[in-house]
């Protein structure tokens, strides 16, 4: 429990306003004092929608709601801080919320309004994350099904965005991870040069449909000059 939150649990729970500070650390942010007693911290847009002023009166009933409605505030200020990095699913965004420690109550709070205001599509989520993947970082279906699961997306986005990738976008860069890393190995030992592609290429995610018509697209021969042109990666991780 923060200094904040002790004090606000020892703070009268309703009375007159008789002091209103600005945060030293938090231009945003004011403490209220009821009846000469530090009661409880808001952001200045609850400060606008409660119209807190000085010489107000603050019923129990009021009090309460407006600490309810910091707390969500807090939360959905903490969501959009996590969203203003990179895009998250909404099982990602309550799972940070609990680590914060907010109430239940208040975290699905933030879910729906986040979802209303079009800041949550796990749908949406999906397609960008498996095309990202496929494309980009070249991983294969079943690597990108295994992340989408971890993320907590419904198995129905997960099957439609999954469906959604080409075969043969998937064969051309899985050939190509292939080829420029194995081709001294193919060229010294077709045989040996096989297992490790299809090794590599299966801890990638992709199926054994692709890496068998990855083999179908490598050289017949060592030494054929037939190899496919391709651009140099920089995300060549394994």
């Amino acid at each position: 429990m923060t200094e904040e939150q002790e004090q606000q649990e020892q703070a009268p729970v309703g009375g007159v306003i008789t002091k209103i500070e600005r945060q030293a650390r938090s231009k945003q942010r004011y403490n209220v004092f009821l009846d000469g007693l530090f009661a409880f911290s808001v952001h200045e847009d609850l400060m606008v929608k409660f119209r807190l002023l000085k010489g107000a009166s603050i019923e129990p009933g009021e009090y309460e709601h407006i600490l309810i409605e910091e707390e969500r505030h807090r939360g959905y200020s903490s969501a959009l801080r996590l969203l203003s990095s990179r895009l998250r699913s909404e099982y990602e965004i309550r799972e940070r919320l609990k680590r914060k420690e907010f109430e239940a109550e208040v975290i699905d709070h933030v879910a729906a309004r986040l979802k209303n205001e079009g800041y949550l599509n796990d749908e949406m989520f999906a397609e960008m994350l498996t095309k990202q993947r496929s494309e980009s970082h070249k991983k294969g279906r079943h690597w990108i099904k295994q992340e989408l699961q971890q993320k907590g997306i419904p198995k129905e986005h997960i099957t439609n965005a999954l469906e959604q990738v080409d075969e043969a976008v998937e064969v051309e860069a899985a050939y190509q991870l292939a080829s420029k890393r194995y081709r001294k190995d193919w060229e010294e030992d077709r045989l040996k040069a096989r297992r490790k592609i299809a090794g590599f290429l299966q801890r990638r995610g992709y199926s054994g449909n692709v890496v068998s018509k990855v083999m179908a697209k490598m050289p017949a021969a060592s030494g054929d000059e037939d190899w496919h042109e391709f651009p140099e990666q920089s995300d060549f991780d394994e």
